[in-house]
């Protein structure tokens, strides 16, 4: 039995197309240089919905963003709150990002964007760092 599903695999493999080879080794060269080509920005975004704490913690102390950032005209801390992640909330905050209420470009303040996206544990954060 063990011989006959080598065998199958073994032959499954030598008819591979060489064609089909490159194209599986080129989508994941063209995935690697995509995620390379990403901005500060972008990573932060991703971060922020993966709550990756660690990345977003490491770029602020570096420098390379602040944590009042603007991404697609609104600030991270805004993007954390539509999310619905509270912690993000409060380690954006503890780096400075509520000192002032913040708002994106077209007005709207981080509780009408919690409010919107029915993000009850952003809400019930932003309510105990502004008391």
């Amino acid at each position: 039995m063990k011989k006959f599903l080598l065998a199958t695999i073994l032959i499954s493999l030598t008819s591979l197309n060489a064609n089909e080879v490159l194209v599986a080794k080129d989508s994941i060269t063209l995935s690697l240089k995509e995620n390379n080509l990403l901005s500060s920005e972008e990573k932060a975004l991703i971060a922020i919905e993966s709550d990756n704490y660690v990345y977003i913690e490491s770029v602020i102390n570096q420098g390379l963003l602040s944590p009042k950032t603007f991404v697609d005209g609104k600030p991270l801390i805004i993007h954390a709150a539509i999310l619905n992640k509270p912690e993000m909330i409060l380690l954006l905050a503890s780096y400075g990002a509520m000192i002032i209420d913040p708002i994106c470009e077209e007005g709207k303040n981080i509780m009408e964007y919690a409010q919107e996206n029915n993000s009850y544990l952003a809400q019930a954060q932003i309510i105990v760092i502004r008391a």
